[in-house]
């Protein structure tokens, strides 16, 4: 659907499910563009991981100590350059007990994280989204 003068578009009854379905699909992608977090530090070369690390404070419903941290990696090294690495707060020694993962798997479990969290938010919020009602 091009974008035309207000005058100019077409009224919604007019439009065909195709139209309307292309125009949808624009309006979420556009919605849910985001910009990619920054590191949160760069370990440098003497680094045993030097390369790019993010660190997330997950925030708790009950008080405790210290927040549960994850930390997420990519190393600069040839030799181990190709995967993310991760440390879960599970982790036995949390920021220091690395898992390695491909990146294609660091995507889907981001990708499934996003779309958990945004039929949590959903849920609580008791808002009907149109895939819930997709087989």
């Amino acid at each position: 659907m091009t974008r035309e003068p207000a005058s100019d578009r077409p009224l919604l009854e007019a439009l065909t499910l195709g139209e309307v379905r292309t125009e949808l699909e624009r309006l979420v992608a556009l919605a849910q563009t985001g910009d990619r977090p920054r590191p949160t530090l760069i370990n440098p070369a003497g680094h045993p991981m030097p390369g790019w690390e993010w660190v997330v404070e997950q925030r708790t419903v009950r008080p405790r100590n210290t927040p549960p941290t994850w930390w997420v990696r990519t190393v600069e090294d040839p030799e181990t350059s190709g995967a993310v690495y991760v440390s879960s707060p599970d982790s036995i020694a949390p920021g220091e007990d690395f898992g390695a993962m491909f990146p294609t798997d660091a995507r889907r479990l981001g990708l499934a994280l996003i779309a958990a969290a945004d039929r949590a938010e959903h849920l609580h919020a008791g808002v009907a989204r149109l895939e819930d009602h997709r087989p």
